[in-house]
């Protein structure tokens, strides 16, 4: 074990001097053997998460280089902190598009916001892992909210929630540019705090996918659909069920869909983005779930929630009650006439 601090101590000092995209490539793949052979030889999740947070900080500074790689990539070689190269040319670094991208997503996090989360996961006894920065950066999802990324949802699944709701009244997390395809009456973007607002009529509702944020607007959706303004509400969301807010939504739903296959979101220019590292779900809240399922039909596998079983549950209690009750009235009348 102290071999193992060792050598992730050596690779943050490296990390923290290296100048050139090379350099950092280095520092990242040896963090990454280091991380796997401390989990393989079943070492504490704080030495595993050490060697984890070296891999992290490194892809986030290679993304960093590589993200100014692609704004001078209109020039046919770039100097980039050291390195001078062709944009166009990852692959002699050994880098696949891919990594491009979700390293360039990972440097996306604000410092503040990377160092909070690194606390937290060290804090709560978390893995640090990239799909969980990722999904910080708001990967492969829309979080319009939020402000930092600006991918929309597709109009055929808005167009389903209207179809199931009959109109969208109100997107309480969204922006201008969000609400020309949603169409809301009224929306709330970021500068006007939407959990401050009250929420009425039909809602439209994809959250911001930060941990903090989602958990508030779900329990802000919960609380307005249980006061009675909220009257049908659909939440677009990562179906992450294993999460606090995860199960509280499905509690509080009367219909969910799981869609075939991850969504893909929309760019502001109308470029369709790369599938997303988590599939997503669509709960509804409101009485008329048979017209989701309508709606939602050729989405995905629809299924009633916790909130439209227990009000069938209750349904079918008074209806075996009133059955109970009519038959011991017949049961009565006919010894009475008999007698």
């Amino acid at each position: 074990m102290s071999t193992s601090l060792s050598n992730i101590s050596a690779a943050k000092m490296a990390l923290a001097k290296a100048s050139t995209l090379q350099d950092v490539l280095e520092i990242r793949d040896k963090a990454e053997a280091i991380r796997v052979y401390v989990k393989a030889a079943a070492e504490s999740l704080d030495t595993q998460n050490a060697a984890a947070e070296i891999k992290l900080r490194a892809e986030r500074k290679a993304g960093e280089m590589l993200a100014a790689m692609e704004k001078a990539k209109n020039n046919q070689y770039t100097k980039v902190q050291g390195d001078t190269m062709s944009p166009s040319k990852l692959e002699s670094f050994g880098i696949t598009k891919k990594q491009s991208s979700r390293w360039q997503k990972e440097s996306s996090v604000s410092d503040d916001k990377f160092e909070a989360w690194i606390a937290e996961c060290h804090e709560d006894k978390k893995e640090v892992t990239q799909s969980g920065l990722l999904s910080l950066a708001g990967a492969g999802h829309v979080s319009s909210a939020t402000g930092e990324n600006e991918w929309y949802t597709p109009s055929r699944f808005i167009e389903a929630a209207r179809q199931a709701m009959g109109s969208i009244e109100l997107d309480p997390a969204s922006c201008q540019e969000a609400n020309v395809a949603v169409k809301a009456k009224r929306f709330y973007c970021i500068a006007d705090d939407g959990l401050s607002k009250r929420w009425k009529g039909n809602v439209w509702l994809n959250p911001p996918y930060s941990k903090d944020l989602c958990f508030k607007f779900i329990t802000k959706l919960i609380e307005e659909r249980d006061s009675g303004r909220v009257t049908q509400a659909i939440v677009l969301v990562n179906n992450a069920t294993e999460t606090v807010w995860g199960q509280m939504l499905l509690k509080a739903s009367s219909a969910i869909c799981l869609p075939a296959g991850r969504i893909s979101f929309v760019s502001k220019d109308g470029k369709t983005a790369n599938s997303p590292l988590q599939g997503q779900m669509f709960c509804y809240m409101g009485d008329f779930y048979d017209m989701f399922f309508e709606a939602f039909a050729g989405i995905g596998v629809c299924l009633h929630g916790q909130a439209a079983a227990d009000r069938i549950g209750s349904i079918k209690r008074i209806v075996s009650t009133l059955e109970a009750y009519e038959a011991a009235i017949v049961r009565d009348w006919i010894l009475e006439t008999l007698s």
